[in-house]
């Protein structure tokens, strides 16, 4: 048996599915400026000199100093949360992701570049920082993407209901 849509339900069905898409791509974000991660703050800070970096940090500090120059300024852009659960026998490992995307400037370079952090806790306790260059191009999809294809499907929604009330109000007319 195949169940069929009315026309008025695509179009709602997408407004819905690309207004999710767009709440799971700028939560993370909202949430990342109400609450920061307080060692990739710390990590922010010390790139750009105002606190001096913790003993495990002090060589991902230095080497990205020598090689583009204190950290002028950062914008942050987008984040990611993820956590996973992992249980064997008789021993279970939680794992959780936590990675900011900065529109940075340094010193020594002459154009603002995507500056990652990602920090990774297992079990609580290990702390693992990857700090990388990100690609401007796969930001602006990630960011543009979502809201582009929400408003299409806003618009479509609401030529979908204007012409059906412009047919209810011919077919009262043509009753009267």
């Amino acid at each position: 048996m195949f169940w069929r849509l009315r026309d008025g339900a695509v179009p709602i069905f997408f407004l819905v599915l690309f207004g999710l898409w767009t709440a799971a791509v700028y939560f993370p974000l909202f949430y990342s400026l109400s609450f920061p991660n307080h060692d990739i703050q710390h990590l922010v800070g010390a790139l750009e000199g105002r606190e001096s970096a913790r003993k495990e940090l002090s060589s991902f500090v230095q080497n990205t100093i020598d090689s583009s120059g204190r950290l002028n300024h950062a914008i942050r852009m987008a984040a990611y949360y993820g956590a996973s659960a992992e249980y064997k026998f008789r021993q279970s490992h939680t794992s959780k992701e936590t990675e900011y995307a900065y529109l940075a400037w340094f010193e020594k370079r002459p154009k603002p570049v995507i500056f990652v952090v990602r920090l990774s806790e297992i079990d609580g306790s290990l702390l693992r920082f990857n700090m990388r260059e990100g690609e401007p191009l796969g930001l602006a999809r990630v960011l543009i993407l979502p809201p582009l294809a929400f408003s299409f499907c806003l618009y479509w929604f609401r030529r979908k209901h204007a012409s059906s009330g412009k047919k209810l109000l011919t077919n009262a007319q043509i009753g009267n």
